[in-house]
């Protein structure tokens, strides 16, 4: 599955979320961007099946963050969203976007939950027919 970061700039924590993916065969991390914009962009052009977001505060005070996120939401296929927002931060859910296999919410320093949250994703894809509309 490919995977888009952003909000993450050049350094060493784009490195470590890079290795920590790809450490997984099933997993290729194909771009990276920092703004809002260059990430639609990507996401348009790539169609990569999962964005994970690492957002400084949360949706409700990064509204470009949640446009970065419809954006992903509203291609054809839709791709899946991993957001990583800081540990002191209290999660908000606006609209009830976390979807299993489709939104997930994690703490930007659990790794483990990144992981958890990318193979609930490969695993819903993987038993879905996008053939087949309920």
């Amino acid at each position: 599955m490919t995977v888009l970061i952003v909000g993450v700039p050049e350094g060493p924590e784009l490195e470590h979320l890079r290795t920590r993916i790809q450490r997984n065969p099933h997993f290729r991390v194909i771009s990276h961007a920092h703004t809002p914009a260059v990430a639609l962009a990507h996401a348009r052009a790539l169609l990569p099946d999962i964005t994970v977001l690492t957002l400084p505060g949360t949706l409700q005070d990064n509204p470009t963050a949640l446009d970065v996120l419809h954006g992903v939401r509203a291609l054809d296929p839709p791709g899946a969203v991993v957001l990583r927002t800081p540990t002191g931060t209290t999660p908000h859910d606006p609209d009830n976007l976390t979807t299993p296999g489709a939104v997930h919410h994690i703490r930007t320093n659990d790794t483990e939950s990144l992981i958890r949250a990318l193979h609930t994703i490969g695993q819903r894809r993987a038993t879905c027919d996008p053939d087949h509309t309920p």
